[in-house]
């Protein structure tokens, strides 16, 4: 291995073990509050924004004992029901990729921790925009095995969205090969999410919604570059 490979291998163990590129981009929305880290926001607060409210997001009351329309300065509009309606079926697709490469052997294991990391982390904002559904009077969006494959025959090559077909042959695929293909495949998966988020956070009213919005570009970015980095080593 020549030298300058050497150095970017070990840059990306570092940054893989530590978290810093999610933290730090992270941080930069979280203000003089609690910033998040590595992982997904929770319930508490997908980011502390500086116009976060002074109150915690909702657990599950409705919106007339505490939910997010009363506790933000706006209530959410069409922009952020759209949003979390969209993106909690998009992010159900990623946990499901990566339960598929981590369910593998054989996997490039910088790979494989980037994969855990998503399934945790989309899982956690998975749970945080249903609830907020639910919190608006709204139903939550299914996320079990079937309604990921219906939402996959219905929207897959859309908003990065894997096709049915694309899904069918990264589960047939062998470890090395879906270690290289779940780079690929994320990476447009993340592309998706991110113009979605964008557009979340221009046309968005709620302050819980809008935040999550930011939270996604900031990560989903960071692992972009982190899977780029990775293309030398699969």
């Amino acid at each position: 291995m020549s030298l300058s490979r050497a150095r970017g291998w070990f840059a990306a163990c570092a940054l893989f073990a530590s978290g810093a590129g999610v933290a730090l981009t992270a941080l930069a929305f979280g203000g003089a509050g609690a910033a998040p880290t590595a992982a997904a926001p929770t319930a508490a607060a997908p980011s502390a924004a500086s116009d976060a409210p002074t109150g915690g997001a909702p657990a599950a009351p409705a919106p007339s004992v505490g939910g997010p329309a009363a506790a933000s300065p706006k209530p959410p509009n069409a922009a952020d029901l759209t949003f979390a309606l969209a993106m909690v079926p998009h992010h159900a697709q990623a946990v499901e990729m990566s339960r598929i490469l981590l369910a593998k052997q054989g996997t490039q294991h910088l790979v494989t921790a980037l994969a855990e990391r998503i399934r945790t982390d989309q899982d956690r904002e998975v749970i945080d925009m249903n609830t907020w559904l639910t919190a608006w009077n709204q139903d939550p969006v299914p996320v079990d095995a079937k309604s990921v494959a219906d939402h996959t025959a219905h929207h897959g090559g859309t908003g990065g969205m894997l096709t049915t077909a694309q899904l069918a042959a990264f589960e047939a695929a062998d470890g090395p090969t879906a270690s290289r293909m779940f780079l690929d495949l994320m990476i447009e998966h993340h592309l998706g999410a991110v113009a979605m988020a964008r557009t979340e956070a221009a046309d968005g009213a709620n302050v819980f919604t809008r935040n999550l919005a930011r939270h996604i570009v900031a990560e989903q970015q960071s692992e972009i570059v982190q899977m780029r980095t990775l293309y030398d080593y699969v």
